[in-house]
């Protein structure tokens, strides 16, 4: 077993919370329309999955690299299957309605691999649904500017070589790593922060309010 494997192995053996745990999953029924088919990429134990299927009306298809968060994500009636989203993805081309790509891609050392396959199994006029963490952040600008290190996204206390976090973006370099492989059009763009001094501002411009960022794209 891959080191890779062997701590997501670990990570989904613990309890990850519920939906309302993160504060990201707020705002992501309104991203999906009653009857899609959906694709998780990264979908862990399947909360995500779960609760649009229940309340989004939506069917959901997921993959993740853990035999124990597969096992969970189909116990909550998720059809999931192992597998390396940097690999191939175990569907047909033009398959769903939108895939969701859900703090994923920070984790990956070859998110244009992951993205070409997202491209390929969603339908001609998909969509994919994307979030990450925010590294043009207000608070994480000044973080960088005072101690001149990267901050800490994951919030674990950790040293920077210890985090599972291994790539950083912001709205700029999202828009062009999309449009490198596909998807020409940010067709929605939505700032998350818990903070409350940032709430009024991320309609106005969530790419320096929202820690998170969720953009839909075409």
């Amino acid at each position: 077993m891959s080191t890779l494997k062997k701590f997501y192995e670990k990570f989904w053996s613990e309890d990850r919370g519920e939906f309302g745990s993160y504060i990201r999953n707020s705002e992501l029924p309104d991203f999906f329309n009653k009857g899609e088919f959906i694709l998780d990429v990264g979908c862990g134990d399947g909360v995500v999955g779960a609760f649009l299927q229940q309340r989004a009306g939506v069917k959901v298809a997921g993959i993740d690299i853990s035999e124990e968060a597969v096992r969970k994500a189909k116990n909550k009636g998720i059809d999931a299957r192992v597998c390396n989203s940097e690999q191939k993805f175990p569907f047909p081309d033009n398959l769903f309605d939108k895939v969701f790509w859900g703090d994923n891609i920070e984790h990956l050392f070859d998110p244009a691999r992951t993205i070409k396959e997202i491209r390929r199994v969603l339908k001609k006029e998909g969509r994919l649904i994307l979030s990450c963490p925010n590294m043009g952040y207000w608070r994480y600008r000044i973080h960088y500017f005072l101690s001149g290190s990267l901050p800490d996204t994951e919030w674990t206390g950790l040293a920077p070589w210890e985090w599972s976090h291994i790539r950083f973006f912001n709205l700029g370099i999202l828009r062009e790593f999309l449009k490198r492989n596909g998807f020409s059009k940010i067709t929605r763009t939505s700032g998350v922060s818990e903070r409350r001094l940032d709430k009024p501002f991320l309609e106005f411009n969530p790419a320096l309010f929202g820690m998170i960022l969720i953009l839909e794209a075409a």
